[in-house]
């Protein structure tokens, strides 16, 4: 289905991930195993949640774009609570996060 995204490996950074708890959230219903302390937006990456929405003017996929919260493209429901920057929160067990799919939108020739 996916491999996990996660890095192994890194020239400059500790990346043990062994020593790391599991703990569970669901997102879009589906329960996910993430890793204690991880942020939302590299959880959902490393579990194969690549795009996060659709923009609802034109229906491209969104994503983790700038990783430090500036484009907003990362923005999902957490725990009921709108556009939330997933790259800026950490998870926590039973965090509920729904992705943020909009119907397109039609283009209005005016």
């Amino acid at each position: 289905m996916y491999q996990d995204l996660r890095l192994r490996k890194h020239p400059l950074l500790d990346v043990s991930l062994s020593d790391r708890k599991k703990i569970s959230i669901e997102v879009d219903g589906q329960s996910l195993q993430v890793l204690e302390g991880e942020i939302l937006a590299a959880a959902l990456w490393a579990n194969g949640f690549i795009s996060l929405g659709h923009n609802p003017s034109n229906g491209s996929h969104r994503g983790m774009y700038c990783g430090i919260g500036h484009c907003y493209e990362c923005r999902v429901t957490v725990d009921g609570m709108e556009d939330i920057r997933s790259c800026l929160i950490r998870v926590r067990e039973g965090m509920q996060v729904s992705l943020q799919r909009f119907e397109t939108l039609p283009i209005l020739d005016i």
